[in-house]
């Protein structure tokens, strides 16, 4: 019995479950006596590729180093792949499932994408599911941490990212905000604000603001997302400077929203 169907063997029953690798290499030792060393659990991930294993025996997604969550061979598994390059210091995206179906990227990036010469991209696909992920996190940090919308901007600003991508069609790079852009469509590179205030102002920064085509910006309000913005640069009513930002007043882009609607 190899390893592999060792595990399967000891988890047949726990589908859905998040376990330890700690616990796993103990059941493994007592049951078949398996030296705890040769248990690498993250060569059997969906969403962990190892430079010189094949990539072909899946039964978890990994969590962390220590934790997985066990869901079995042959999964409906929609998620990113990621690798540890030898000598890098952070993880980099490699391929995607849809629903069980594994592709590559190609050359850093994914296979039907055309956009040669610019960054990678996230198919809207996992986007969509992404988006339905953060806002599982925010509706938790709000009801169950009592932490109020205005608290969360790093999680209203990504899910606004998303909101974008699934508004426009676009694609999310996946350099967020390297090259002063956030989403790409149709060769127009989008700045994306996301805000949770019903009045106040959105701050651009001067130093992208070449960098940029269009402006979307989305308020989150009333438990949704409301687009206050999205146009050419040139129409967004900057109402003054402040140090080295431009600063829009929400009001304004209220009041362009009425009369376009």
């Amino acid at each position: 019995m190899t390893i592999y169907e060792q595990i399967k063997h000891i988890l047949n029953d726990r589908i859905g479950e998040v376990i330890t690798s700690k616990e796993v290499k103990e059941v493994l030792l007592k049951t078949y006596g398996t030296n705890p060393s040769s248990i690498i659990l993250s060569d059997y991930c969906y969403n962990r590729y190892n430079h010189g294993i094949a990539f072909n025996k899946h039964l978890f997604v990994y969590m962390n180093r220590s934790t997985y969550k066990y869901i079995g061979e042959n999964a409906l598994y929609t998620g990113l792949v990621f690798q540890r390059p030898k000598g890098a210091e952070a993880d980099q995206i490699v391929g995607e499932w849809t629903n069980g179906l594994f592709a590559f990227y190609e050359n850093d990036q994914i296979i039907e994408s055309s956009n040669e010469g610019d960054p990678a991209y996230i198919s809207k696909k996992q986007v969509a599911k992404l988006y339905e992920e953060y806002f599982d996190i925010l509706k938790f940090e709000m009801t169950t941490l009592n932490c109020k919308a205005t608290e969360l901007r790093h999680l209203i600003g990504r899910l606004g990212e998303f909101f974008c991508v699934l508004q426009t069609g676009g694609e999310l790079a996946r350099q967020t905000n390297q090259h002063g852009f956030d989403v790409l469509n149709n060769g127009r590179r989008i700045s994306v604000k996301t805000t949770a205030q019903d009045k106040s102002f959105i701050s651009i920064n001067q130093n992208t603001f070449d960098q940029f085509d269009d402006f979307f910006v989305v308020q989150y309000i009333d438990d949704d997302f409301k687009v206050l913005f999205y146009g050419p640069k040139e129409q967004v009513p900057l109402s003054r400077v402040y140090g080295n930002k431009y600063e829009v007043n929400i009001s304004a882009l209220k009041k362009i929203r009425k009369e376009q609607s």
